[in-house]
């Protein structure tokens, strides 16, 4: 009788590449593109809104700025994966993409 957990004769091995998750996403360009608008959005959000709200509204200032921002960014993203997406390929002069 032989081992059951001998490696096999060829030497190949007989358990199959495990699969990738089903919830992780590739990273493209387009989403490159979109968190780098959503970071845009959240910074310039943070720098238009803190000087107006901290004289209005000086015990609220941060989390007025944050939420302003956090909403920029939410609304950045999708945009601009959204507009990055409808952009004409580019293909490398060399005939590469």
């Amino acid at each position: 009788m032989t081992d059951p957990f001998a490696p096999p004769l060829d030497g190949q091995l007989t358990r199959p590449p495990a699969p990738v998750p089903a919830g992780r996403r590739r990273r493209t360009k387009e989403s490159d593109g979109g968190m780098f608008a959503a970071f845009a959005a959240f910074w310039g959000a943070q720098m238009l809104v803190f000087e107006p709200v901290s004289q209005m509204l000086p015990e609220y200032e941060h989390t007025v700025t944050a939420l302003t921002g956090l909403l920029a960014a939410a609304a950045a993203y999708p945009l601009a994966t959204w507009w990055l997406k409808r952009l004409p390929c580019q293909t490398h002069p060399s005939g590469r993409q």
